[in-house]
């Protein structure tokens, strides 16, 4: 099962609706290329968009080692209940091959379009927090039927589905939502696309190491997994790879290979999610492959030594 190999090597497969064969080419290119997951994000309300829970198992079904993942998973938008028979459902037809991306929800301007009523900052990150005991305690039966009484969520008498939860990944960036991830999940994805050379990251990372200790739970059981923005592979190597903010924007292959394999040894990076566009800002199939012959492969082989 790919979700089980580090580092793990991930892409946005965020091609535009009505391009479903595109769709499809890219993410079996990826397969082919050795990248571990795919990822579509959750905005359903513009129409351009291809519904992420329609298509994430759809390109699963036409993969056979790739795994995908909602990134992340607009939580109003989705009951707690629902989405907990959902992600079993793609977990169990997938073989395994799906993690469970999650969010309090943004954009509420937009949300709200689509006749969800609106929840402070505070009320969202409640039941982003009902939200994960929901799903665990809907998943990984048989066992005894669950009856959950919250303040945004409601689960009578239901049984657990007998598939694994599947690994919950957040991404959390307030404190409050950065300590449930400390406590309750599996993973992190630094909003922002904030890597780990930012402050963003290493105080998200303390708090979220904190808030495990003080639950009893290993912080190294949860895994980071970043954004990587474009990968933008040069023929020679650069002088400058790093932008104002300080985030890695690209170079040669080998200085990518450098950056990366640092960013495991060095900051204990689980994974990384990258932009694999064209100079024209469109998913490339040369790129797709290049990046997995020239970068994936050998950051691997680098660590196995």
């Amino acid at each position: 099962m790919t979700l089980q190999t580090r580092p793990l090597f991930g892409f946005a497969a965020d091609v535009p609706f009505g391009q479903g064969a595109a769709a499809e080419a890219v993410v079996q290119a990826a397969e082919a290329a050795g990248f571990d997951l795919f990822s579509i994000t959750d905005h359903p309300y513009g129409a351009q968009s291809f519904e992420p829970y329609a298509a994430v198992p759809y390109l699963l079904g036409r993969t056979s080692r790739i795994s995908g993942y909602v990134g992340v998973t607009n939580l109003p938008l989705r009951p707690a209940p629902m989405l907990a028979r959902t992600v079993a459902s793609i977990a169990s037809l997938s073989g395994g091959r799906f993690a469970l991306g999650l969010g309090s929800g943004g954009y509420w301007e937009h949300i709200t379009r689509m006749g969800v009523p609106h929840l402070t900052p505070r009320q969202a990150v409640d039941a982003f927090d009902e939200a994960i005991d929901v799903v665990r305690r809907l998943t990984g039966g048989p066992g005894r039927p669950v009856d959950f009484e919250g303040e945004h969520y409601r689960a009578d008498h239901l049984a657990p589905s007998a598939v694994p939860t599947p690994p919950i990944w957040t991404g959390s960036g307030g404190p409050r939502a950065l300590a449930i991830t400390g406590r309750k999940a599996d993973g992190w994805i630094p909003p922002g696309g904030a890597d780990w050379t930012t402050q963003v990251y290493r105080e998200g990372r303390a708090r979220i190491d904190a808030a495990a200790g003080e639950a009893g739970r290993d912080p190294a059981e949860i895994i980071t997994v970043v954004n990587l923005g474009t990968p933008i592979l040069t023929a020679a190597d650069v002088a400058q790879t790093r932008g104002p903010d300080g985030r890695f924007v690209g170079g040669s292959a080998r200085q990518w290979v450098e950056e990366l394999t640092g960013a495991v040894s060095a900051h204990g990076i689980a994974g990384f999610n990258a932009a694999v566009l064209d100079e024209n800002g469109s998913i490339n199939l040369d790129t797709i492959a290049r990046f997995g012959a020239e970068v994936i492969a050998p950051v691997r082989d680098t660590l196995g030594r």
